[in-house]
Order: C-alpha cells, then sequence, then structure tokens
C-alpha cells in the first residue's frame, strides 16, 4: 500500500473510493458509515486530531475487511503537524494486520491511497506544496518503522532467540548509515558477566547488539539502552502459566530502541546516537542462575539473587556499565524495559512509566507525548525509596526489594540508578513499557498484540532535544 500525497483537489483525482467525513449527520452516529456513488460517509464526532486517527483507523480496517477497492482518496482535514500526523496514523497503524503465522490470508487489493491537496491556511501563512508533502512523508517514515518494531515484538520466541533476532535487526539495517556490532556469548561473559548469568539457563546463546549512528561526527550524543529478553519463563522462579503466554513481549524494550534508531537514521537527524541491546532468554536448565546466588556486574558490583524472575533489571546494570565505559561525553541517557507487571496496577495499560531525577526532561517528554498520542505519566522519585531498599546480608545489592515499601515500577528505576554515574543522573530517563508496549484488547489503532509504542515519541523528544526548542 501506497500514500500519495497530489498537488490537486479531490473532484480532480481519479480512485475507486473516496471517504468524506461527516460531523454533521442526524442519522448517523460516531464511526457510523454508508457508501453512495463511490463515497464512503463516514460520522465523524469532532476534528480533533486523536478522533481523526481513530476514525481512520475502524474506517481503513474496514476497507480491508470488504477488500473491493484499489485505490481510496481522501482530503486533509486541516495542515498542523498533530492533524497531519494523525490522518497517516489512522492510514498506516489503524491498517496493520500481523498474519504472519496464519495459513490462510487473503491479498488486500488497496495499493493506492491518494490524498488531495486542498488551500489552507495556517496561522497567517499559507501552506505550500512542498512543505506538507514533506511533512507526509516523515509521518510515513515514522509509522513504517513503528510497523517494523510491531512485527518483531508480535513474532513468537521460537523466531527471535537472540541469534535470530541480531539476524534480523542486521537485514533491516543493510542499506542504513547505521553500523551494526554484534557481540556473541563468549565476549559477554568475559565483558558483561551478571547478563551472561542471566543467559546460562537457555540453549540459545545471548547477543549484545550496538548500533551506532552518526558517530564521532560532532553533534550531540544519546544513548538508548533496551532489555530485550525474547521469552522469559521467570527461570526458577517460575511464571506461572497464565502470566507466561505473552512473555515474547519481553523484547519490547531492545525492540523499540531499534526502531528509534532506525527512525532517527531515515529522517537523516542530526545527532549521534548509540542503541546498546541485551538479547537474552531467560529460562530453567541444570545451568539456569538459582536463587540465592550472587553475580558480578562489569564492573565488579555484586548482586545477591533473590528472585531470577526480576532478570531485566541485572541486564539493565550490566548494560549501564558497558554505554558508560564505551561511550564517552554521553549528552542523554534512555533506556527502554518491560520492567514490572507493577506499572499496569499503577498507570493501566494506556501509559508508559517515566521515571528520573530531571524533571524538565520528564516534563518535556510528557508534553511530547500529549503532541504524537503516546502517553507517559511522572512517576517521582522520593529519597526515602533510596534509603537501603535493596540491601543484601552478603552482597552489595539484592535483585528485589528487601523491605515492604511498594512502588514497584519506580524501585525498578531505583535499583538501575545504582549503575548510573553520578554525572549522568540529571541526563537520565527510566521508561518503563511492561504495560503499554503489547495489548490484549483493541484500542485506539491497535489490535492485539504489539503497539510500537515510544518509536514516534521518542524520536520527536530527541528531535527537540537537539534543536533546543522550547516542547
Amino acid at each position: 500500500m501506497e500514500i500519495k500525497f497530489l498537488n490537486n483537489k479531490i473532484e480532480n483525482i481519479q480512485a475507486d473510493l473516496e471517504i468524506v467525513l461527516l460531523k454533521k449527520h442526524k442519522l448517523l452516529k460516531a464511526n457510523d458509515r454508508f457508501i453512495q456513488k463511490n463515497k464512503l460517509y463516514v460520522k465523524i464526532a469532532d476534528f480533533k486530531h486523536y478522533t481523526i486517527t481513530e476514525t481512520l483507523s475502524n474506517t481503513i480496517k474496514y476497507i480491508h475487511k470488504t477488500n473491493k477497492y484499489k485505490s481510496i482518496k481522501l482530503s486533509l482535514y486541516g495542515i498542523s503537524d498533530k492533524k497531519i500526523q494523525a490522518l497517516i496514523d489512522g492510514l498506516i497503524l489503524g491498517g496493520y494486520d500481523f498474519t504472519k503465522y496464519q495459513s490462510k490470508t487473503k491479498k488486500l487489493k488497496l495499493k493506492d491511497i491518494f490524498i488531495a491537496k486542498e488551500n489552507f491556511i495556517n496561522s497567517d501563512n499559507f501552506i505550500d506544496y512542498e512543505e506538507i508533502k514533506l511533512l507526509i512523508n516523515k509521518c510515513i517514515i515514522v509509522n513504517n518503522n513503528i510497523n517494523i518494531t510491531r512485527d518483531m515484538i508480535n513474532s513468537v520466541a521460537e523466531d527471535t532467540t537472540p541469534i535470530k533476532l541480531s539476524k534480523w535487526i542486521e537485514k533491516e539495517l543493510e542499506d542504513s548509515n547505521i553500523k551494526c556490532i554484534v557481540k556473541d556469548e563468549d565476549y559477554i561473559q568475559k565483558e558483561l558477566p551478571a547478563f551472561y548469568d542471566i543467559s546460562k539457563g537457555s540453549v540459545n546463546n545471548p547477543r549484545l547488539v550496538h548500533l551506532k549512528y552518526n558517530e564521532n561526527k560532532g553533534y550531540k550524543k544519546v544513548v538508548l539502552i533496551g532489555k530485550g529478553v525474547t521469552f522469559d519463563t521467570g527461570g526458577m522462579s517460575l511464571k506461572p502459566s497464565n502470566y507466561m503466554y505473552d512473555m515474547r513481549l519481553d523484547k519490547a524494550g531492545a525492540v523499540t530502541i531499534f526502531g528509534i534508531i532506525k527512525t532517527i537514521n531515515d529522517l537523516k537527524l542530526p545527532i549521534e546516537v548509540h542503541s546498546i541491546l541485551g538479547l537474552s532468554e531467560n529460562m530453567i536448565s541444570n545451568n539456569a542462575y538459582k536463587p540465592g546466588d550472587v553475580i558480578k556486574t562489569r564492573k565488579g558490583k555484586t548482586i545477591e539473587i533473590m528472585n531470577t524472575d526480576a532478570e531485566g533489571r541485572i541486564l539493565l546494570a550490566d548494560l549501564f556499565e558497558y554505554s558508560q565505559d564505551k561511550i564517552k561525553k554521553i549528552d542523554y541517557i534512555f533506556d527502554y524495559a518491560t520492567l514490572t507487571g507493577s506499572v499496569v496496577g499503577a498507570i493501566g495499560q494506556y501509559s508508559a512509566g517515566l521515571i528520573g531525577h530531571n524533571n524538565k526532561l520528564k516534563i518535556k517528554m510528557i508534553k511530547i507525548s500529549k503532541k504524537t498520542d503516546e502517553e507517559y505519566v511522572d512517576l517521582p522519585f522520593n529519597r526515602y525509596f533510596f534509603e537501603n531498599s535493596y540491601q543484601s546480608a552478603i552482597a552489595d545489592f539484592s535483585n528485589i526489594p528487601t523491605s515492604s515499601i511498594g512502588g514497584g515500577t519506580i524501585m525498578g528505576g531505583v535499583f538501575i540508578d545504582n549503575f548510573l554515574e553520578k554525572k549522568y543522573k540529571n541526563k537520565w530517563l527510566h521508561i518503563d513499557i511492561a504495560g503499554v508496549s503489547f495489548i490484549k484488547s483493541s484500542w485506539k489503532y491497535h489490535q492485539y498484540g504489539a503497539t510500537g509504542f515510544g518509536v514516534k515519541s521518542s524520536m520527536y523528544m530527541i528531535k527537540k532535544l537537539i534543536s533546543n526548542s522550547s516542547v
């Protein structure tokens, strides 16, 4: 399916079907529709950006279901960044359907979507065709990468072992300006021993993937760190089966930062980015790490294992130490992880938990989230969380809190903070996407499965940070 923005009025564009959004119609309720003379009339409650997205998402699903039309056309419904983004979100993200494992799938007829240019005035400035086309093309790039991210997260564990996923990533980046470095289990055992220890129960060996974009070109430098547990049984602290079923989602943090750096590359943004992906399986075997073990991080800090299902924070601890050793003079560090189930209890499944010391940085991300329709909720630190919360009788830290103080999602951030150098404390954000990265019921332009949450908002956040512009 190809989206084309044409420098023409809609009546002069040839297509099998025209979509017409109606705000006023006495007989229709929101999202009701009817076809008359090759026009699909759809009732829309209002023309707010998120309503446009959801209405077009439902409409494109209907068109795919009928599977009668090779081409459709529609007009822009405003030329603000938000409204154009909303339109493209509805068409591309709403049209996503994960059919990889279905033996019988229909071939979709829809090949072309034409968007007509009309004469719009924004503020007091005329927005010309080329400006709108550029914005639409940028939105298409972002959303195509979100759908690649969804595909990777939705794919089952057998197809996304650490080795297979690292090869998939290499394949996606073949024609990019991103340098892809993949390190095997021997390197990980030597350089990231805690990462190795949580991985050694699986026959599928771990992989460290370091993606580099615009290295040493004098730009601001962002490091993205991602938890990529390609399947999580909970290890010896075995998860109940109903909690284990969807654990292919536990790689979402690493896959998300792949999606972010690929989008930044495709948009040719002037910034240096390093994406550090830790790919691992947390399995059970006679070689798996056990409750009561003490393991060492890259820098020699020791962690007592009280629960093998809290493996993600251990993985991140080693990735943080590796990143700060290998990459110098970092401007920002963001980590993405499906870290705690408790984030859903705290804020629900429609938002990501946002944690860090720098309130201004968090406020910027939250403002961006309002514009991109990817919501973040600030989960603030309290100094009392840091007082002996991970105390161990035999090691430097335990891997779960030893006092019952609640705040499980915040406490995940407290643990990671122990492996962050002081100079980077105010440059760091921890994003817990455990709830929002994978949903089990339809929502917005999402069906069951991966959402690709974080690619769009994080890319826009990085754009703002490099431009030093207000949000």
